[in-house]
């Protein structure tokens, strides 16, 4: 163990049993980052399961004056009580230190630049400002303790804790009110540290700073993640959608009034059955194929019927809408499913999807985003709808979803009628060539720096494998968007020291607080597939390398035994993966498109 953690060891050893007797603590010697001469603050912090947070923080002339002193108040809260201090499983002791203070100018105060003198950097610094002659601080590991990510969100945080927040319920009025008022600001930055049983770690950016990286364990955290899905499937069927550990509750923070029922989505459900089956395929553990059987008769709970060509067709039918997406992500996993079965008795339901997204398609190759919203047509389907409403209902997503859906059907199901066959092979080339080619010409508002079509590329991975649809074309399009890709990543070479854990991740400027996207990385991976069909081994070692540093940026969001000490509830987060570095949230497709990322990548990464 390195000197300093040797040392702080011995120091919170000291603290714990300070706490739970009336001894006092007398520590001497040098402390690497506590000057006697020139003390600094310092905060303790206690987390335990079900208990909230206790802290407080303290400078006095010697580093044994301030820690007694933050002692003495934290036993003198009513609540100390609750903690079983001498139990160090259970008790959990955060020790943060400011060991820099530079100034800042709040008017200007960013995450958008990245070299720039008033950029926030949640987890790395923090602010200490001064209201009506009280001085209070934002320790830098209040921005992952308290999941907290952009400046509206810092701002917000601390007009509640100054009181501003009762002016006025706006978050933006509030945060104006934050940069207006007569407050003084400096930015702070610190060393913090975190029990975890009897060890002491190191934290970076609020979580714990060694992050495990190999073949081996990203496979067993990967499952683990799937786990996660496992043990949060409701009786029905349908997953837990959303989990935000900081306050823990499972009300969607987008959608606070859908309490009973919780707010869902039939998306990310089927994108949550493609993970149990995907690690199925890893394992051929019978528990990921029965759970998967289970989420599928949620999702054809959610089904209507209608005639497309006289024949049976279906779609999903959820939140007062049926989105092409729902259709198209429902028969990925349905075919899924069927792939690893060879199970008939959903054949009709993936027959009827088939049908529905082929009467989506329309002449020039457009595929119809919706069949039904409630604010078009008073609710009933869309048919031979104008362009106005093709653009109004367009989405850059489903598309490629219901086409990789196509794809599957079309190379893997058996005894398809001929007829149908043709009209899928036909109509999903002029959806391709549609999105391909003219897509970035009707809808180039909806292009940004960093490409987003993840679904896309993996629809052509399996496009290209069938007579005559093998065009350059598509494979440029799969390419050249992973190029653009790793062109806009953070890599060692354009991040600064603070930021080295932004490394595998996207932005679309530079600057941006860094997009862990695993979503994307499904995109990048049917790339490396599709170059290794193509046999293109060059191309596949530099998609490889880049995979690889996504992966172990990625690693940095799951919520570990370590990592979840903060959290007042930390078994139910446990093991999934969170939205950002900081940002606390927990939601299935978070951990869906992780886990189908690292699945697909594990079967080819050589150790």
């Amino acid at each position: 163990m390195p000197k300093n953690l040797l040392l702080m060891n011995e120091i919170i050893k000291g603290i714990r049993k300070s706490l739970a007797t009336n001894n006092k603590l007398n520590i001497k010697g040098k402390f690497p980052f506590f000057d006697d001469s020139n003390p600094s603050q310092i905060y303790i912090s206690l987390f335990q399961e079900g208990v909230k947070t206790l802290r407080w923080g303290s400078k006095k002339e010697t580093l044994s004056d301030t820690l007694n002193r933050i002692i003495f108040k934290l036993k003198t809260n009513p609540n100390f009580y609750k903690f079983e201090i001498l139990n160090d499983k259970k008790c959990k002791i955060l020790f943060e230190i400011v060991t820099k203070e530079y100034p800042c100018n709040i008017r200007n105060l960013t995450t958008l630049r990245m070299h720039s003198k008033n950029r926030f950097e949640s987890g790395v610094n923090g602010l200490k400002y001064k209201y009506k002659g009280i001085t209070r601080f934002f320790m830098p590991s209040d921005g992952y303790t308290k999941s907290i990510m952009s400046v509206n969100q810092l701002l917000n945080h601390l007009s509640k804790q100054c009181g501003i927040s009762k002016q006025t319920n706006k978050i933006s009025e509030r945060v104006n009110l934050m940069r207006r008022e007569d407050i003084e600001y400096t930015f702070i930055e610190s060393k913090a540290y975190v029990t975890y049983e009897d060890k002491v770690l190191e934290l970076e950016r609020g979580y714990p700073k060694k992050i495990d990286f190999s073949k081996e364990i990203v496979l067993d955290k990967m499952l683990k993640s799937v786990d996660w899905l496992v043990d949060n499937m409701n009786e029905d069927g349908s997953f837990l959608y959303y989990y935000d550990p900081y306050k823990d509750t499972v009300i969607d923070d987008m959608h606070p009034k859908m309490i009973d029922p919780l707010y869902n989505n039939i998306l990310r459900h089927s994108g949550g059955t493609i993970s149990l089956l995907r690690a199925y395929e890893l394992t051929n553990k019978q528990i990921y194929l029965n759970k998967a059987k289970d989420s599928i008769e949620f999702l054809l709970s959610t089904f209507k019927e209608h005639t497309y060509n006289d024949n049976y067709a279906c779609f999903p039918f959820f939140n007062k809408k049926s989105k092409l997406g729902g259709a198209g992500i429902g028969l990925v996993a349905l075919m899924h499913y069927y792939m690893h079965t060879g199970d008939e008795s959903y054949r009709k339901y993936l027959d009827g999807l088939v049908r529905h997204i082929l009467s989506r398609v329309d002449n020039d190759g457009e595929m119809l985003g919706y069949y039904i919203h409630p604010l078009f047509n008073e609710g009933k389907p869309l048919i031979n709808v104008d362009d106005n409403v093709k653009k109004e209902l367009f989405s850059f997503y489903y598309p490629g979803e219901a086409l990789l859906g196509l794809a599957l059907y079309y190379l893997h199901i058996k005894n398809i009628n001929e007829e149908l066959k043709i009209e899928i092979k036909d109509k999903s080339e002029k959806a391709l060539d549609f999105l391909v080619d003219v897509r970035p010409i009707k809808y180039d508002y909806m292009f940004d720096t960093l490409p987003a079509d993840a679904w896309l590329m993996q629809a052509i991975e399996e496009w290209v494998k069938v007579e005559g649809l093998k065009k350059k074309n598509y494979i440029d399009f799969v390419f050249n968007d992973t190029k653009q890709m790793f062109d806009y990543m953070y890599k060692d070479k354009n991040t600064l020291d603070i930021n080295k854990d932004y490394i595998g991740g996207f932005y679309y400027e530079y600057g941006d607080h860094v997009y862990h996207d695993a979503s994307r990385c499904e995109g990048v991976v049917s790339a490396y597939y599709l170059a290794k069909y193509l046999e293109d081994e060059e191309k596949a070692s530099w998609i490889m390398e880049h995979m690889i540093l996504s992966a172990k940026g990625l690693m940095k969001t799951f919520h570990d035994e370590k990592s979840v000490y903060a959290h007042i509830n930390p078994k139910k987060a446990l093991h999934s993966f969170r939205f950002k570095l900081t940002r606390q949230w927990v939601r299935v497709d978070s951990v869906q498109h992780a886990s189908c990322f690292f699945a697909r990548l594990l079967k080819q990464w050589k150790n």
